[in-house]
C-alpha cells in the first residue's frame, strides 16, 4: 500500500505507506512531502498499484493516470508535476480509482 499526495500547483507524489511510523500521543509529527512556497497538499489518498489517480481541478480539468506510472519516492521529495495548469487554476481533488 502506497500514499499518494497532491498538492494545489499540481504536484505529486508516491511513497511506500511503510515510511510513515505510527506516532504516540504529543508527537510533533513527520515530513510527508516537501512543498514549495505558495504551494500547499490539497490531498491525500491510499492506493494500491494496480489502481488509478485521478487529478482534478478547480476549472474542471482532470487528468486520469495509472498508480504504476508514478515511481515511489522518499517522504522529504516535493515529487513531479502531474498535470498542466492553465493560469489562475489550481488542484481541488485527487480521487483513487
Amino acid at each position: 500500500m502506497d500514499v499518494v499526495i497532491v498538492t494545489a500547483n499540481g504536484m505529486v507524489k508516491r511513497t511506500a505507506a511503510d515510511e510513515f511510523r505510527a506516532q504516540g500521543r504529543g508527537g510533533g509529527g513527520i515530513t510527508a512531502m516537501g512543498v514549495a512556497a505558495g504551494d500547499h497538499v490539497v490531498g491525500a489518498v491510499a492506493l494500491k498499484n494496480e489502481q488509478a489517480i485521478m487529478v482534478v481541478t478547480a476549472g474542471g480539468t482532470a487528468i486520469k493516470f495509472e498508480a504504476a506510472e508514478l515511481r515511489t519516492m522518499g517522504r522529504g521529495a516535493q515529487g513531479v508535476r502531474s498535470i498542466r495548469l492553465k493560469e489562475g487554476d489550481k488542484v481541488a481533488a485527487v480521487l483513487a480509482l
